[in-house]
């Protein structure tokens, strides 16, 4: 195809909520997404699919040829972005079977929300179809029917058992991670989701993503990578302790055990981005991020860069230590064993712009929904002397932002 084939007409607007866009949009239903970051300042969403990129493996060489072969076919500038991630492991997991295992999105529309103005591109739509596109709909919540832990006797022997691997010098961390089942009465609408999550102050970012009958949702505090005008930005996001204790945040900036596994964290990251950095600012010593439930360890990390696109980095980045583990091939391994395949629970995930730029995040704290059915994931940093009793009260915690999410708790 040669310059310009694709047709893409762009036009501005005023503000609009991300929750209605999505009742309006509802004809786009198995084909809709919407990413926030975390300070609110900025979102996206995505109404079906002018062009749609999957691979069985993960492979940014392949997304990157392919994005770059269909900017050829567009007249510049535009604001265009590919959306969509990595599965966290080589395998593919049943409960993401609608998903590719890179999986990016090209919109028929896209909405760029930027200092409370809207953008809308729109890729190869007509006039009468770019007026009327929206329609109206309902939505309304569902009723919980059961909720279940999936495999918590399993998970409290693996971090048994991990904890034994370490004190042989097998590995320094592992992250494990359980799962919980929520049934409800009727099947969840997208939009629903996004106005319950709009309502509360959650520091965190908000990833849901649509392919036919799968939704998938994520209130993550994590960033993997930003890239922006040569500046990398990453943070390492580990050692976790509930607000509900006392003096938690004192207590979690002294903790032995979840000092060690956010330093483990800190040097990973430190040397996966150093093959792309020309000079590193890393500060001495953790701060507190404060989320709805619980306080973190957190480090933000800078870097200039000369050479490498975010979807290259944020391959060199996964897994961090803090998802995976640490040396990475031997928690990998681990992992891989006690837990199968995690789809996208963990996974990179975010955009890419037309020059290469962009965001990816790292999706905890996350669901999947099919139908009438959601499957939670939480995961905790397993280090040598990590008791596992204490770990699976830790993932019960890090349950409440989908529980709330869903209305089982508030």
């Amino acid at each position: 195809m040669s310059k310009g084939n694709i047709q893409i007409t762009e036009q501005t607007g005023a503000y609009e909520s991300p929750a209605e866009l999505f009742k309006a949009a509802a004809r786009y239903k198995g084909e809709r997404y919407f990413y926030m970051n975390k300070d609110k300042s900025e979102w996206l969403i995505g109404l079906g699919h002018a062009y749609m990129i999957k691979e069985k493996s993960r492979s940014p060489e392949r997304i990157t040829e392919q994005f770059q072969t269909l900017l050829e076919q567009t007249k510049e500038p535009h604001h265009i972005r590919l959306f969509g991630g990595f599965q966290f492991d080589a395998g593919n997991s049943p409960l993401f079977d609608e998903f590719g295992h890179s999986h990016f999105i090209w919109p028929k529309i896209q909405i760029l929300c930027q200092n409370n103005q809207l953008t809308y591109s729109y890729t190869d739509m007509t006039e009468e179809e770019i007026l009327n596109w929206r329609s109206v709909s309902e939505v309304k919540a569902p009723v919980i029917q059961s909720v279940s832990n999936q495999n918590e006797e399993q998970f409290l022997r693996n971090v048994a058992t991990a904890v034994e691997a370490m004190k042989a010098d097998q590995f320094d961390k592992v992250v494990l991670s359980r799962q919980k089942k929520v049934v409800m009465n009727e099947s969840v609408d997208s939009a629903w989701l996004i106005e319950r999550g709009l309502k509360n102050d959650e520091y965190s970012y908000f990833l849901l993503m649509e392919e036919q009958n799968q939704t998938f949702v994520s209130r993550t505090p994590e960033q993997l990578v930003k890239v922006e005008d040569n500046q990398l930005s990453t943070n390492a996001i580990a050692g976790t302790m509930a607000r509900d204790v006392d003096h938690a945040a004192e207590k979690l900036l002294k903790d032995a055990k979840n000092l060690v596994e956010h330093d483990i964290v800190v040097k990973s990251i430190t040397s996966d981005i150093e093959p792309f950095a020309t000079s590193l600012n890393i500060p001495d010593s953790p701060e507190i991020m404060t989320n709805r439930f619980v306080y973190h360890l957190y480090t933000p990390i800078t870097a200039e860069i000369e050479k490498g696109n975010v979807l290259n980095i944020s391959q060199a980045l996964h897994p961090t230590p803090a998802l995976g583990g640490f040396p990475k091939e031997a928690a990998a391994t681990f992992i891989e064993r006690a837990e199968g395949d995690r789809g996208f629970y963990g996974a990179p995930m975010g955009y890419v712009t037309a020059d290469f730029e962009g965001e990816f995040i790292v999706a905890i704290r996350s669901m999947v929904i099919k139908e009438n059915t959601a499957v939670l994931f939480a995961g905790c940093g397993v280090v040598e002397d990590s008791v596992p009793e204490s770990e699976l009260d830790e993932t019960e915690t890090k349950f409440k932002p989908m529980l709330q999410l869903l209305g089982v708790t508030e």
